[in-house]
């Protein structure tokens, strides 16, 4: 029976979690493999054996298949015996060996007797091919019990999907406690020789310091932000030969380790299109998709919004106990992602930006700097009532005022649930981190970026750039990668608002009598437009709001 929570308050927040706690899959979580299976000891207990096995199950990504296994094992084998075919296993149709005699084993010389102890390591754990392969799928097993992998069957639609995952609040807790180097408050950066604002990363940043000041203001001075940022993308589809799925990954900006960790926590089905080609099929499929989304989005912070509000001791080795408070501050994604994750419409909408509420038909323009912002709490009341609806009446008909008044989806965003963004100063719309690799590796900007360095020398007239010379500008364009520490799979559609500045460049350029960088601008902006065309249209969107702001 689906789990009942009586609403004691009125916040938003509260809401949406009784709403996602009354879903049916919320009491079927169960573990994907038995406690007691984590707790055998590993038979990769070496440094060879824990190589061994680390090159079988990451050789080529994915890892190799069981009969590439016994290929290594054999090789393995092969080399520890200084180059000699191993003798532990017989073909089939091979006679068996007589047995010596007692007296006549005796009078054999020592250096021809075998025994276990002339066997190397690998020989002795795994005696033969089928041994290797049980051990890594026992390794495996063992591994995901420990770190404590869930399995949550959910129906959507009349179809059945599993979830995978972690739960993230125990996730984050571990990566924390077992970190080399962790900062646990943030800290201002002083200004720099222009009078501007210097940030380094995210634990200097606006968002983290204010949300640090209203944590420390509520919970004590012995409390601090556990920020926590989230990248997912459907782009990134995983085959595991049963299932096609996509991660969602999770880091802690505390640590300061020199690797950027990045741990995956989740694993989402892949929803298809739909086989049939009518309304009914497509709004089903889309309707699939987003509640697939959102549901397994509140199984992964299940226990981390509880947190989010009370906070959670914790206790480093000779510290005093703390009171660590966790924050989404990040949610790192393309626009598609971004726009599924907040439940609004991907296209074919009147207000396609994820900030503010800047109408189509001016976006990228001078009418569209003025735009109000998104109202987080008018929004998310909206979406609310729009998912109750939905789940008594489907009928699309129903759904006409929450795409016309917001451009939303009849589905509420589970991370609405997580204090800090639906309440206090309501960052839910503050933490989208816009990867620039998803537009920047493919499509127009790719076309940009190829071009760069010859617009800076024209632009500069030969002098150097703001950021120095050519190389160190390359180098503060991608610096966004290194931070983020991972490559996203990019979109090929380029941001609204690229054409619109680069007509602007072109027009001072050419009113200034700049030929050289008046034509190279135009062909630019002719082979980007060539190439939006072409793009899927889907991936447009207003930028607008995000450039005024930053």
């Amino acid at each position: 029976m689906p789990r009942r929570r009586n609403v004691f308050q009125t916040s938003v927040a509260a809401r949406i979690q009784a709403y996602y706690e009354a879903m049916p899959e919320a009491s079927k979580t169960r573990r994907l493999v038995p406690p007691s299976v984590g707790q055998r000891p590993s038979r990769f207990d070496t440094p060879l054996l824990r190589q061994a096995l680390k090159f079988a199950l990451s050789a080529g990504g994915p890892g190799l298949s069981e009969a590439d296994q016994r290929t290594f094992l054999s090789v393995l084998l092969q080399a520890e015996g200084g180059g000699r075919e191993s003798r532990r296993g017989r073909g089939r149709g091979v006679p068996r060996p007589r047995r010596a005699s007692v007296h006549r084993t005796l009078d054999f010389p020592d250096s021809q007797m075998s025994s276990d102890d002339e066997d190397g390591e690998i020989a002795r754990a795994f005696p033969n091919k089928s041994s290797f392969v049980i051990a890594v799928r026992e390794e495996q097993r063992r591994v995901l019990s420990k770190l404590f992998w869930d399995e949550t069957p959910m129906e959507v639609e009349g179809a059945t999907y599993k979830f995978y995952s972690r739960d993230l609040l125990s996730a984050v807790l571990d990566l924390l406690l077992n970190a080399s180097h962790v900062q646990l408050w943030g800290e201002k950066l002083s200004n720099g020789l222009d009078g501007t604002r210097m940030r380094a990363d995210m634990m200097d940043s606006d968002l983290f310091l204010l949300e640090e000041r209203i944590v420390r203001r509520r919970h004590g001075s012995l409390s601090f932000v556990l920020g926590v940022q989230l990248f997912m993308d459907e782009a990134v589809v995983s085959w595991s030969g049963a299932h096609y799925m996509y991660p969602i990954r999770a880091r802690v900006v505390n640590i300061r380790d020199r690797t950027v960790q990045w741990v995956t926590v989740g694993y989402i089905p892949h929803v298809g299109k739909p086989t049939t080609r009518t309304a009914a099929a497509r709004r089903r499929a889309s309707d699939t998709r987003n509640a697939v989304l959102q549901r397994c989005i509140a199984i992964l912070l299940r226990r981390f919004v509880p947190a989010s509000q009370a906070g959670v001791s914790v206790q480093f080795p000779g510290r005093q106990k703390l009171t660590a408070v966790p924050r989404i501050v990040g949610l790192v994604a393309d626009q598609l992602g971004d726009r599924s994750a907040l439940c609004l419409m991907g296209n074919a909408c009147e207000f396609f930006c994820s900030h503010c509420m800047v109408r189509r038909h001016v976006a990228g323009g001078a009418a569209g700097v003025g735009a109000a912002r998104r109202d987080v709490t008018t929004l998310l009341d909206a979406q609310l009532d729009g998912a109750i609806a939905r789940d008594r009446d489907p009928r699309p008909s129903l759904r006409t005022l929450l795409r016309t008044e917001h451009s939303s989806l009849a589905f509420v965003p589970a991370l609405g649930a997580v204090w800090g963004l639906v309440t206090d100063d309501k960052r839910l719309f503050d933490i989208i981190s816009f990867d620039l690799l998803h537009v920047w590796k493919l499509g127009v900007v790719r076309m940009v970026a190829q071009r760069l360095p010859s617009f800076l020398r024209v632009a500069c007239a030969g002098q150097s750039a703001r950021l120095g010379p050519v190389g160190e500008t390359l180098e503060a364009v991608n610096l966004r990668a290194w931070e983020m520490g991972h490559l996203c799979v990019p979109s090929p559609t380029p941001p609204g608002y690229v054409l619109h500045l680069l007509l602007v460049f072109y027009t001072l350029a050419y009113l200034s009598h700049r030929d050289t960088l008046a034509s190279a601008l135009l062909s630019v902006v002719v082979e980007m437009t060539i190439d939006a065309r072409a793009g899927d249209s889907r991936g447009g969107g207003c930028f607008s709001g995000c450039v005024r702001r930053h």
